[in-house]
């Protein structure tokens, strides 16, 4: 593309001359600027931000090991109680001061107050079942289209010295339909009473161990059959049971003045190796 600029000289005469400006440039140039302007706002997330955001691949801000998130298990009970023993280190409208019941209830509302304003990232682990384990246990072989109705057993463990409370993911495949509901899911055992694990659906649960407590849990499953050996669905010769595990809440560095929300990548926990 070339554009003709005009340019008057301290003579008052008037010079054309050429300007080259490459279209590939200009298409260049405006990607730039869109990647930039994206890494800018997800480095500058605060937690309004990720109230609802799908935590993965494409929302994480760095890729790192459990044992950096170690050190913050317990950061947002200690800042809480930071808050409540040092108000005045945590400013407040003098409205807000004024309407709270009680000093713990004007420490919480200091509190939310500090959180709203810090940094949040989001923290994808790859080592996470060397910290929370998760194992799975169903038949390892099965015929399509001749076995319909199955049991899983879940186990979870949490190797931690802290409560963990968090979110597992049991992702899907092209061969099993997880419970729609929590209707015919039974609790096997745990190890501490204060243990629970609550099915949502659709593979996902919540749970909250307290420290290196485990718990099991036993659920049906359905193996989809379309009476093609699988082809509709591109059913392959093994099936892999993958899960992830987010984090609840917040983990908070004091030092850096910034939240974390955690992730983890996709773990493998079970295969199923399919007989067509």
């Amino acid at each position: 593309m070339i554009n003709y600029v005009k340019e008057t000289n301290v003579f008052g005469g008037i010079h054309r001359f050429k300007l080259h400006i490459s279209t590939r440039f200009l298409v260049l140039f405006f990607l730039i600027c869109i990647a930039f302007e994206s890494t800018y706002a997800q480095n500058n997330r605060t937690i309004y931000d990720v109230q609802t955001l799908k935590l993965d691949k494409s929302t994480s801000d760095k890729l790192v090991s459990f044992k950096v998130i170690q050190p913050f298990l317990n950061s947002i009970a200690d800042l809480r109680q930071h808050v409540l023993e040092n108000l005045e280190d945590y400013p407040m409208e003098q409205k807000a001061i004024e309407t709270s019941r009680d000093k713990k209830h004007e420490a919480h509302k200091r509190w939310e107050r500090y959180m709203r304003k810090l940094p949040v990232y989001v923290y994808m682990v790859n080592d996470i079942n060397d910290f929370i384990s998760v194992e799975t246990q169903l038949n390892k072989k099965i015929t399509i289209c001749k076995k319909f109705n199955d049991e899983i057993i879940i186990k979870v463990k949490n190797k931690n010295n802290y409560r963990i409370n968090g979110e597992l993911e049991l992702l899907p495949n092209s061969l099993i339909n997880y419970p729609y509901n929590d209707r015919e899911v039974i609790q096997l055992s745990k190890t501490h009473s204060e243990s629970f694990f609550n099915y949502i659906n659709a593979g996902r649960a919540t749970f909250s161990l307290p420290a290196n407590a485990e718990i099991s849990i036993k659920m049906p499953i359905v193996y989809n059959c379309d009476g093609k050996n699988g082809e509709t669905y591109d059913l392959k010769d093994k099936v892999e049971i993958e899960h992830k595990i987010n984090l609840s809440g917040y983990f908070f560095n004091k030092n850096k003045k910034e939240l974390y929300r955690v992730t983890s990548t996709k773990m493998v926990s079970s295969i199923i190796n399919i007989i067509k």
